[in-house]
């Protein structure tokens, strides 16, 4: 049988080995590159110059042959170092994407994790590798020797030299005007198209809600009027640039030719020679070229210029701090104590002083009502996020900060949503790893009850759970992330609700589940608002009011008479409690029938 994860894995830290001095090396290269291409740029001019006023005149073949020859050499050799810099430009491009993409996507995962999605490096990251790439950039690191060009002119002639810092003078204004009048009308843009965008990607996404409950004309309807406000902006962007383009074209050109014609009158009146006039006017056009360019996209290139600060800022934090290698977890105590979490958005705290230990090997049950917090503690419990106040410690070490040596023998987690990742089946309960034997992904489905029904399919395994006509839902997507939080031999396993969506078959499969990994000495934690799973439980705990009550410990007050009573039935005593907490917390739901 083929492999059923071809997926590789990657370096453990992430990040290879790369230093500024690369990519500084890179940028200087580049930069003696644009200073040898501009100076040899002057050997057009040059020969201009040298052919009107000695070859012509004097009538020397040999002259002008040597003059042909030495300005092709230079204009071979500019022809190759354009080469080289494009290269060296998109090398360095390429080398900070490697040296950063992965450890920046981290750092975007990790934040979406903890609830403040912030996708800023990646978008930092590609602009300033696309940036390099410009032919703007080029002109950038040409524009600091346009001086040499000034010069050559004012040698030629103090009033042309004067006459072109004019012209330089107006068309940077034009340009920083251009910005201007541009930069409302596009923040303004932005909010709509992303409005519109994120709109109509839901809309396709969950097409049969929007089809059965008929909101598709007025989802539309809301789509298409963000659409059309943001191209309307774009459209007045648009026009607005391109008129101010227009001006400034035709600035450079009236400029070009008052050059021209003021070179024409030195002439006349033998102040100028007339290969003067003509180097002149190539001067002109080369010195003009990297400014025009550079002004036409100062929006774009203030925008490179703010993610690369951003970007820099963020490696320069990102290089001092330690990369934190993984760590073996061994079955160890779980305690929390006095945990707080409150709610980033309102600053209301979801869960207060939460305190309790579970012994390795221990099954946990926590029982409690609808929105009373289960899924943030269970997000706590599994390190996805760390509490506001408390501790939460495997051991002797904090859950959030734990990394695993072996994910296999790591954290297993089944959050209220299945939340499975486009790719095949085998890949999702695999977790992405490179899994050379496939029987530990056969292994983590069996025991999830849900290994006939892949092995059905017409692709097994391999059967994309994002099939855009036929996507994995409901059930069979429930008990395959159980599957995933299974696979291996994870020490600790966390599951939010493993009894939501199933019918009686599936709740059983979740029992045997359990019971199961419960066998192999895995500190498992049930979270739900069903007491289905309490007979299986070592002990049972109940969420209310962000706090957890011990089932148990509080049956036993209640009721002293039947504390000492042998052979007492966990699940008679964490019944009670729950029948105690419908009536303060409100009313339970009876397990979903898919």
């Amino acid at each position: 049988m083929p492999p059923l994860n071809r997926r590789t894995s990657n370096n453990s830290d992430g990040r290879p080995e790369f230093g500024g001095r690369y990519f500084g090396k890179i940028l200087l290269g580049s930069f003696v590159f644009s200073a040898a291409i501009n100076v040899l740029m002057l050997s057009v001019p040059l020969y201009s110059l040298q052919v009107f006023s000695r070859a012509i005149p004097s009538g020397n073949f040999d002259t002008l042959i040597m003059l042909t020859l030495i300005t092709v050499m230079a204009l071979s050799m500019i022809g190759v170092m354009e080469v080289v810099r494009t290269r060296l430009l998109t090398r360095a491009g390429n080398a900070i994407e490697v040296a950063w993409r992965r450890r920046f996507s981290g750092e975007v995962v990790e934040s979406a994790a903890r609830g403040r999605p912030d996708t800023t490096p990646i978008s930092d990251l590609m602009e300033v590798k696309a940036a390099l790439s410009r032919p703007t950039f080029a002109a950038l690191m040409d524009l600091p020797w346009t001086p040499i060009y000034v010069v050559g002119i004012y040698l030629i002639h103090p009033l042309l030299g004067g006459l072109m810092m004019g012209s330089m003078v107006i068309l940077t204004a034009l340009g920083l005007f251009a910005h201007w009048a541009v930069k409302g009308l596009g923040d303004d843009a932005k909010q709509p198209a992303t409005r519109a965008q994120r709109l109509f990607d839901a809309v396709t996404t969950k097409a049969d809600t929007v089809r059965a409950l008929r909101m598709g004309p007025a989802a539309v309807d809301a789509v298409v009027r963000d659409t059309l406000t943001t191209a309307a902006l774009s459209g007045r962007m648009a026009e607005r640039g391109a008129a101010i383009a227009a001006v400034t074209k035709w600035v450079r050109y009236l400029l070009q030719v008052a050059v021209t014609g003021v070179g024409a009158g030195l002439v006349i009146e033998q102040h100028l020679s007339f290969g003067g006039m003509i180097a002149t006017s190539m001067l002109v056009a080369r010195g003009m070229g990297p400014i025009e360019q550079t002004m036409g996209a100062w929006t774009q290139m203030l925008k490179s210029v703010e993610s690369w600060r951003r970007l820099s800022a963020l490696i320069k934090r990102v290089s001092r701090e330690p990369v934190r290698g993984g760590v073996d977890i061994e079955p160890e105590r779980l305690t929390a104590e006095n945990v707080l979490f409150v709610n980033p958005r309102d600053q209301k705290p979801i869960l207060r002083a939460v305190t309790l230990t579970v012994e390795p090997g221990q099954t946990v049950c926590v029982l409690g009502a609808n929105r009373s917090g289960k899924s943030v503690l269970a997000r706590l419990l599994a390190g996805v996020q760390a509490p506001s106040a408390g501790t939460l410690r495997l051991g002797g070490l904090a859950l959030a900060a734990l990394t695993p040596r072996d994910p296999m023998k790591g954290i297993g987690f089944l959050p209220q949503s299945s939340d499975l990742l486009p790719g095949t089946i085998a890949e999702n309960i695999a977790r992405f790893q490179d899994v050379e034997d496939d029987g530990l992904v056969i292994a983590a489905a069996r025991r999830a009850g849900i290994h006939e029904w892949i092995e059905s399919l017409p692709m097994g395994y391999a059967t994309e759970v994002a099939d855009p006509v036929n996507p994995i839902t409901g059930a069979t997507a429930r008990l395959i992330a159980l599957a995933r939080a299974g696979f291996g031999d994870p020490v600790l396993m966390v599951l939010d609700e493993p009894a939501a969506g199933l019918d009686e078959q599936g709740i059983a499969a979740v029992r045997r589940f359990i019971a199961d990994a419960k066998q192999r000495g895995t500190t498992i934690i049930v979270l739900s608002y069903m007491p289905v799973f309490v007979e299986a439980s070592d002990r049972t705990y109940i969420l209310q009011n962000g706090m957890v009550h011990d089932v148990q410990n509080r049956a036993q007050q209640a009721q002293p008479a039947q504390a000492h009573a042998q052979g007492e039935a966990a699940a008679s005593g964490a019944s009670a409690s729950w029948g105690r907490m419908r009536s303060i917390g409100g009313a339970t739901a009876a397990p979903a029938v898919e």
